[in-house]
């Protein structure tokens, strides 16, 4: 199976440098061209002025003085025969603007000078190409500064994030070559990385990890030997039983009872089994295959005797007898703590069992539990107001189908009993027919 998608931290430390590099740069490119363009005008500006007064001056000395004409600056009186646009201004007012004439780029000012109209043109087509120049320049500036700026940013982020990709790389190859049924070594050297954060960073996960394994080793060992010690004392006393329940001379209470511990003895081994199952890694089973109607049987025979005294009778319908690749045990303590969660709500009424090769329902006529109450059900230690137990049977239930791949859902309401739905469906895999199905069956309490 592929690995999810997620967010690189190499890009997520690069990409604001970048982005720091391109708005400084671009900032400061923006502020130099403003700065340069407007001391530009301010200089063209002043120039016309300067040059405005000195003719003003030398018209009041010689009214025959003529205007200045050079490459880049000429005056003229209105109108201009090249600048037919140029409007003459009132008395005592002065204008300048920007004029194109001929892919040419002119500064006007406009006045007047002996009561006559006047223009003084200068050809400032130098000026705004050097300003093209300088923006090009400046543009190119901030791609490269941009670049510079991802250049360092990944060389930073890659000596932040390469500690992380070993420790990590180390981490999956350790967990890779585990063995499921020892307790894994999750080791590292502090003295391979750098002595910073990351440095004790692998400093705690080592000590974490020598915590987690000798845990893991403890629960282990412990399952696999409570499940190997109880086996031999459950099978001698399923061995007995077998033994007793054959002699003649037993009064018929005797024989019931002893077939009541043969039928615990044998429920407890199959528990024991699933246990043992559960403390495993999924794909240690095996190829299994469970006629999921037999132990759905084992499970109401195992419940029956619990509703002694009490009006309640079990209903067994079996539509069709499917096997599912599942283990038995683990299909039986399903369905036993299902069954046995309905019978201890139930009071008087009917427990109805359906089973087909798709899923399984269990309908109860009981007290019923409050629809607001089903999502908590299934936690450790969570139990309803009546319950006697420790609250564990429905957690296990949920540990169970979800290993097996199976939906559990509850229906229901407060006085209207409840409705328990397994979803065999779930485990993607379709389920091998059998024998016929068997008509419905009763199993009476």
């Amino acid at each position: 199976m592929s690995n999810p998608p997620y967010d690189s931290l190499r890009e997520s430390l690069v990409l604001p440098f970048v982005l720091l590099g391109f708005v400084v740069s671009a900032l400061l490119s923006l502020i130099t061209f403003a700065l340069v363009a407007e001391l530009e005008e301010r200089a063209i500006e002043r120039m016309l002025r300067v040059e405005m007064e000195s003719f003003h001056n030398r018209r009041a000395q010689n009214p025959a003085a003529l205007p200045p004409s050079a490459a880049l600056l000429a005056g003229h009186f209105l109108p201009i025969p090249d600048f037919p646009n140029v409007e003459p201004v009132k008395p005592g007012q002065e204008r300048i603007e920007l004029i194109m004439h001929e892919d040419r780029d002119y500064s006007v000012m406009v006045t007047a000078v002996g009561g006559e109209p006047y223009a003084l043109v200068y050809d400032r087509t130098y000026v705004s190409s050097s300003l093209g120049k300088l923006a090009l320049f400046l543009l190119v500036g901030t791609g490269v500064m941009t670049l510079l700026s991802f250049l360092v940013g990944n060389r930073l982020a890659g000596q932040v994030v390469r500690p992380i990709g070993r420790l990590l790389g180390a981490l999956s190859e350790k967990v890779s070559q585990a063995n499921p049924r020892d307790a894994p070594s999750l080791t590292f050297s502090p003295l391979d990385y750098p002595k910073n954060e990351i440095g004790r960073l692998v400093q705690a996960l080592d000590q974490f990890a020598l915590r987690l394994s000798g845990f893991i080793e403890r629960e282990s060992y412990f399952a696999a030997d409570v499940s190997h010690e109880l086996r031999t004392p459950v099978a001698i006393i399923r061995g007995a039983v077998e033994v007793l329940v054959e002699h003649r001379d037993l009064p018929d209470a005797v024989r019931e009872r002893l077939w009541a511990i043969h039928r615990q003895s044998v429920r407890m081994g199959q528990i024991l089994e699933a246990m043992l199952l559960l403390a495993m890694e999924e794909g240690e089973e095996g190829d299994p295959a469970c006629v999921i109607a037999d132990a759905v049987k084992d499970a109401v025979a195992d419940c029956t005797p619990a509703l002694a005294g009490r009006p309640v009778r079990i209903t067994l319908a079996v539509r069709e007898r499917a096997i599912l690749p599942v283990e038995r045990s683990l299909a039986y303590v399903v369905v036993s703590n299902l069954l046995r969660n309905a019978c201890a709500y139930t009071r008087e009424g009917t427990i109805t069992v359906f089973l087909d090769g798709q899923c399984l329902e269990i309908v109860d006529t009981g007290i019923g539990i409050p629809e607001d109450r089903f999502p908590e059900l299934f936690n450790r230690h969570v139990k309803g107001d009546d319950s006697s137990g420790y609250g564990l049977g429905l957690s296990i239930v949920a540990r169970v189908a979800q290993r097996l791949g199976w939906k559990v859902s509850l229906h229901g309401g407060e006085g209207g009993g409840t409705r328990v739905r397994v979803v065999f469906a779930e485990t993607g895999a379709a389920c091998l027919p059998a024998r016929a199905a068997t008509p419905s069956a009763t199993a009476p309490a």
